[in-house]
């Protein structure tokens, strides 16, 4: 599932890139610039950021402060290590009560393609799911007692 979200991610990039050049063109060359690449690579860029970011907490390759923690004794490494999942369970929580208001009737769409904003905040949607599950195996690790992968 992993390789074939970060394919997706790959894709999306491709498209940012599309979409981006394709104005620069249109600016530069034609001198008229191209109003849906502009909602495009703002839709795209979203969910490759967000899409990129959960699978990056997935495989364990998201930014930590290693420094401090390798500096502190076993036992309060892993309070940090707790005290980080909560924070994390916390924020996903916020975001799944955020949906709650989108799906409640909040709709409004993008001026120039009439793309509903719903498709853009379902990437902040998934992007929760995605780190609850990294966090859920993070918190089983701990509570295992075992290292986090590298």
């Amino acid at each position: 599932m992993r390789k074939f979200l970060l394919v997706i991610v790959g894709l999306l990039t491709i498209a940012v890139f599309f979409c981006v050049s394709a104005n620069v063109f249109g600016r530069f060359v034609l001198n008229s610039s191209y109003p849906w690449a502009e909602e495009m690579s703002r839709f795209f860029f979203i969910w490759t950021v967000l899409l990129g970011a959960g699978v990056a907490c997935l495989g364990n390759e998201n930014v930590t402060l290693e420094f401090v923690r390798e500096r502190v004794p076993a036992v309060v490494g892993r309070l940090f290590d707790l005290i980080r999942i909560l924070v994390i369970y916390a924020i996903c929580i916020v975001i799944f009560l955020a949906w709650q208001d989108v799906l409640a009737g909040f709709v409004s769409f993008t001026p120039i393609l009439g793309i509903p904003h719903t498709w853009m905040f379902v990437a902040m949607l998934v992007f929760a799911v995605l780190m609850f599950l990294a966090n859920t195996l993070d918190l089983l690790r701990l509570g295992a007692g075992l290292k986090k992968e590298h």
